[in-house]
């Protein structure tokens, strides 16, 4: 969901914002789950305008957690720790169903480094996959940024499957059409998850000798 456009969070909205917060989660936002709340403004203007998440709860008024510490830090980062694991599992699941699982190589190493692709798809026309979460859409654009760094020399289909937040791909394709420099390669794709799903699994012919693990 975005941001309405116009609004301006003062000091009393943004209190407000953040009291609603805490009802329906039982704490007060991260600076992820501050970027990801659809009634709040991004961190980056928090940041600019009262000096950090940290500095408005002072001037709010609210005792809080030092979020960049303890407890709370680490439970944020296990669950997208989490997340990045059972989204990688989803992708994965999905290539396996429709190309079997001899045709699908996970972290397939790529050029003289160290370089992994979370998947490797042998098909009629073979692609690799590169998947990663972002609960927000400036995220996209830091996590491209050293993606296209690792895979600048990479040659064949490559697509970069973006999970966690909850973006169309027009929202996508808007954000990636005003990058003035770390553009993608003719041969790279950024896309939302459902759109992998109905343009690459639907439009790539598995091999004829695609074949699935048997269990028993």
């Amino acid at each position: 969901m975005a941001r309405p456009k116009g609004k301006t969070y003062t000091l009393q909205v943004l209190k407000e914002g953040f009291e609603r917060f805490k009802k329906e989660h039982d704490h007060y936002p991260s600076t992820l789950e501050v970027d990801a709340c659809p009634y709040l403004c991004s961190a980056r203007q928090i940041q600019r305008k009262f000096g950090g998440l940290f500095k408005l709860s002072q001037l709010m008024g609210i005792e809080e957690i030092d979020y960049a510490h303890g407890e709370h830090r680490k439970n944020i980062w296990a669950n997208v720790g989490t997340l990045s694991l059972s989204s990688e599992n989803s992708v994965g699941e999905l290539l396996k169903n429709k190309y079997g699982e001899i045709c699908v190589h996970e972290e397939k190493k790529y050029g003289p480094g160290r370089s992994r692709l979370d998947f490797f798809v042998y098909a009629q026309e073979n692609f690799a996959v590169e998947v990663f979460n972002t609960f927000t859409l400036h995220g996209i654009t830091g996590n491209l940024s050293s993606k296209l760094k690792k895979y600048a020399d990479f040659e064949g289909k490559l697509f970069f499957v973006i999970t966690g937040g909850d973006f169309t791909q027009a929202e996508i394709d808007k954000k990636l059409a005003r990058l003035n420099k770390g553009k993608l390669k003719p041969n790279m794709r950024c896309m939302c998850f459902s759109m992998f799903r109905e343009e690459v699994i639907n439009k790539f012919t598995p091999l004829a000798i695609s074949v699935r693990m048997k269990t028993s």
